[in-house]
């Protein structure tokens, strides 16, 4: 577990999660944007979740964790930070762009 450090406090989550989250900040700020995330982290009361504002001004950081923490179920929040930062930083085509060809069975002469 990791403390994922944010403005002037810090949530524990898993380093899988703290590790995507460094990767789409850094992204972001390669990008000039800003997002708005939700990770799972765990508290003294048990699992609960966090919502972040990163991007260019963000100033993040990890620790290792070394006290209390409950086990949290990380994948689909891991995923979904990992597409995110997969979108920003491979934009896809737009439409007028797509490479239809004509042999494709979805090419269609009405686009």
């Amino acid at each position: 577990m990791l403390e994922l450090h944010y403005s002037d406090g810090y949530v524990v989550t898993t380093d899988a999660i703290a590790d995507a989250v460094m990767r789409y900040a850094k992204s972001l700020a390669e990008q000039k944007a800003s997002d708005l995330i939700t990770v799972p982290i765990s508290t003294t009361e048990g699992a609960a979740t966090s919502s972040m504002l990163i991007g260019p001004a963000s100033q993040l950081y990890t620790t290792p964790h070394t006290g209390f923490a409950v086990r949290l179920d990380d994948e689909a929040a891991v995923m979904d930070l990992l597409s995110r930062n997969d979108r920003l930083v491979h934009p896809p085509a737009s439409m007028g762009e797509y490479p239809y060809e004509e042999d494709d069975p979805w090419f269609e002469e009405s686009f």
